[in-house]
């Protein structure tokens, strides 16, 4: 149980892990990297847990649909970094000097849902062979939390060497895992 239960924490917080890369690239305080955390977790760790109860209910509905809702929400939220991104790469240096871009709250609170979405299917599944989901729900959420933190941590480096493009790409990789969501 304890390699299966592993196994379901690092494939879900690949998204996790993603977003926050792709976040990532823009300025984050050590608060607001503790909240986007902290938010991936919650939305992890609950979206499986909802999966479970849901899927006593409605499982054939919630499978047919939920891959669809996210990408595309995750591609709407890619487009729109792609598109903020090439705005400031033709923005003047002055108007880049006088202002650090930050992502909102908001924004950080529906990436953290939108790639919680494929563990309402995983939710689904561990109720139908019976497993102990409060101990699945715990483990991927804190999974979730720990590779927010670690996508964060090597956005920021990766950026630091290689400018201001990378926000371009953090948006690429947003709709690309948009795509992946498809395969599910």
């Amino acid at each position: 149980m304890l390699l299966e239960l592993l196994l379901f924490t690092l494939v879900l917080s690949i998204d996790s892990f993603s977003a926050a890369l792709a976040l990532g690239f823009r300025h984050f305080s050590r608060r607001r990297a503790f909240f986007f955390a902290i938010s991936s977790s919650f939305s992890e760790g609950s979206a499986t847990f909802l999966g479970f109860l849901l899927g006593q209910f409605a499982q054939n509905l919630i499978v047919a649909y939920d891959h669809w809702v996210a990408f595309f929400l995750l591609c709407l939220v890619g487009g729109h970094m792609c598109y903020q991104s090439y705005q400031e790469m033709r923005s003047s240096p002055r108007e880049k000097a006088e202002t650090v871009k930050v992502h909102g709250l908001l924004k950080i609170l529906f990436v953290s849902s939108v790639t919680s979405i494929d563990s309402l299917g995983v939710g689904v599944t561990l109720g139908l062979v019976d497993k102990p989901i409060g101990l699945y729900s715990l483990v991927i959420g804190a999974g979730a939390f720990l590779a927010t933190y670690l996508g964060l941590f090597l956005a920021k480096r990766i950026s630091g060497h290689f400018g201001e493009k990378v926000e371009f790409i953090g948006g690429i990789v947003l709709i690309l895992l948009g795509i992946k969501m498809l395969s599910i």
